[in-house]
């Protein structure tokens, strides 16, 4: 049978524009990953079914940057800045309508199962760096954000 580190390696090995998808889900694990664990078949493994055991639980949200408008940089604080999705199908189905060639990425959320809202922490609100992991914290509820921020956050810097 094959396994997450199975079809990873059977796409890593062929040339983009050769490659067999690669759901989502393992995609976004391995990019994670640090590089040396993505040749651990036990760590790949382990960490694609924790991503599942999190979505399963309704630990994480898709979130998509609508960075820009009529070539405008949009910023945080506005409205349409970013979008966040309760599962890569809403998304989807979202870029149907919005943005074909829009990506979402998936992140962990911290303190509990998503709600109706969610609290973004960024680091620093300038990057765009949507793809790293460390780009942004989600929090279940603020009550959780300033927790975490109590014991984690620099005084300067990012905010929710």
């Amino acid at each position: 049978m094959t396994d997450a580190f199975d079809r990873w390696i059977e796409w890593a090995k062929k040339p983009p524009g050769e490659r067999p998808g690669l759901p989502s889900e393992i995609h976004a694990t391995l990019r994670s990953l640090p590089r040396e664990d993505r040749a651990d078949r036990q760590k790949v493994n382990a960490a694609v079914e924790h991503r599942a055991e999190l979505s399963r639980t309704r630990r994480t949200a898709w979130v998509y940057l609508n960075d820009y408008e009529s070539g405008k940089q949009r910023n945080v604080g506005d409205q349409e800045w970013v979008k966040v999705f309760a599962s890569a199908e809403a998304a989807d189905r979202w870029f149907d309508k919005h943005d074909p060639e829009g990506v979402a990425w998936e992140y962990e959320i911290e303190g509990g199962q998503r709600q109706t809202s969610v609290w973004i922490y960024l680091a620093d609100e300038n990057s765009r760096a949507i793809g790293d992991t460390s780009w942004a914290r989600l929090f279940a509820s603020k009550q959780a954000a300033d927790k975490w921020l109590q014991h984690n956050a620099p005084n300067d810097g990012g905010g929710l």
